[in-house]
């Protein structure tokens, strides 16, 4: 709550989740001329993560930080490395080449490498893309970066492959119980809306469930899609539920 209690005046102090520490910016300047929402979007402004600067090296990832941020890398033909570290709740990616800061932009991104490109999209919950794209048009998705949850889904799988497949399916299996036992539900809930029923009789679901019941499906079928998330799967049907909460 510190942060709440900042002084008003000069350049707002910035917290660095990855070092702990405050940083000072020019991010605000140019606010004054836009009057009452000006102090709106300095506050946004003040809890934004700054961009890091450029050449800075890439920082060690936290493994606390999972829920926001992931990482992949690829080497390129040239020897290098390239590695794309993702913001999930700013919506930005950040490429470096060598350990070294090249360029931070808002999502959707291609990031130019000569001829080649870096594509990334991601939205709240998961990646939606993230592949090299050569000059040639062949695409290869990059590896999660050690320490990313996607990198100890990918090892649990090269280890473990039965466990992995169980989990696969499982998560398949619940999100598909979740779609017939809570789309019901939801479709009377919107059926009952006045928008609805002054045109059109409401919808009776057949399915009526315990609000405890309804709370286990519900966490359940998160759990399912942040395995789908972290092993790349994705079907338009199944996981509508958690591309709404993505989006």
């Amino acid at each position: 709550m510190g942060m709440l209690n900042r002084p008003r005046s000069g350049a707002a102090a910035r917290h660095d989740p990855w070092t702990g520490a405050s940083r000072q910016g020019s991010h605000d300047a140019g606010l004054d001329g836009l009057g009452g929402l000006g102090g709106l979007e300095d506050d946004a402004a003040s809890w934004s993560t700054p961009s890091p600067a450029p050449g800075s090296p890439l920082p060690p990832f936290r493994p606390s930080l999972s829920l926001e941020r992931t990482r992949f890398a690829v080497d390129l033909p040239d020897a290098s490395t390239a590695t794309v570290d993702v913001d999930h709740t700013e919506g930005r990616a950040s490429l470096y080449r060598d350990g070294r800061h090249v360029q931070t932009s808002d999502m959707p991104v291609r990031f130019p490498l000569g001829p080649d490109g870096i594509e990334v999209a991601a939205n709240r919950f998961s990646m939606e893309r993230i592949h090299l794209v050569s000059a040639d048009g062949s695409e290869r998705r990059l590896d999660p970066a050690p320490g990313t949850p996607e990198h100890w889904r990918a090892q649990l799988s090269r280890r473990h492959p039965g466990i992995g497949r169980a989990l696969a399916a499982s998560a398949v299996i619940a999100l598909t119980i979740d779609l017939i036992l809570l789309a019901p539900q939801l479709l009377e809930l919107v059926t009952h809306l006045s928008l609805w029923t002054d045109h059109f009789a409401p919808f009776v679901s057949p399915i009526d469930l315990p609000a405890w019941a309804n709370t286990v499906l519900a966490v359940t079928a998160a759990l399912a899609g942040i395995e789908r998330a972290l092993t790349f799967r994705h079907h338009w049907l199944l996981d509508a539920e958690t591309d709404g909460i993505g989006g």
